[in-house]
């Protein structure tokens, strides 16, 4: 009876051993993340404002102005900003909050020469970033960068000569439901665009 129970229990040991062996793979292909930053230059936020700090702390009523307000979001310009990145001549810095949770920004340049000094400057800081075969064979400038905290995308239209370096906080867009809140940003670009029309008339 006791050696029935020993052989029974190297059965179920082994079974467990085989069945671990068996499902390993597929766990390590499920957890697999094609990061794209440099190692160590991911950001946590943007010049010193982390990922989800509360626009309360920031005083928005005094050092920021709302040039738009969609459903969660709050898009702010801050009233004092350098419009210079190391080299590069930024045209405008828009600032994202979802829920009152500082949650993404938006940084803009204009003409093919300045948007090519901020891609030398981003892909000399946080490397090449990706892009699917189709638009690299395209040659259209559409990079991305996959992180633990950040989602960085880096992109240039032909059609109205403008670049942008946008960031996104991770843990921010894993809460947003993605169907509204593309739809959403597509809405505050529409409402942004329009203000910065109106500011440069």
């Amino acid at each position: 009876m006791v050696r029935k129970t020993v052989i029974l229990g190297v059965m179920i040991v082994w079974a467990v051993i085989l069945g671990s062996a068996v499902t390993l793979p597929a766990q390590d292909k499920m957890f697999s993340y094609d990061y794209s930053f440099k190692s160590g230059t991911e950001p946590d936020g943007f010049r010193g404002i982390k990922w989800q700090t509360d626009s309360a702390t920031l005083d928005p009523l005094h050092t920021m102005e709302v040039i738009s307000m969609v459903g969660p979001f709050i898009y702010y310009k801050k009233n004092k900003e350098d419009l210079q990145l190391v080299t590069v001549k930024l045209d405008d810095i828009i600032y994202e909050f979802w829920n009152g949770k500082f949650s993404g920004v938006v940084i803009k340049v204009r003409g093919d020469n300045q948007f090519q000094i901020l891609k030398d400057y981003v892909f000399a800081r946080f490397g090449p970033g990706q892009r699917s075969k189709v638009l690299e064979q395209m040659n259209v400038q559409d990079f991305y960068y996959n992180g633990i905290k950040t989602r960085m995308y880096l992109k240039y239209s032909d059609i109205d000569r403008t670049g942008e370096l946008s960031m996104y906080s991770i843990a921010l867009l894993s809460k947003q439901q993605q169907r509204d809140t593309l739809y959403l940003r597509e809405r505050a670009k529409e409402t942004i665009d329009a203000y910065e029309k109106a500011k440069k008339k």
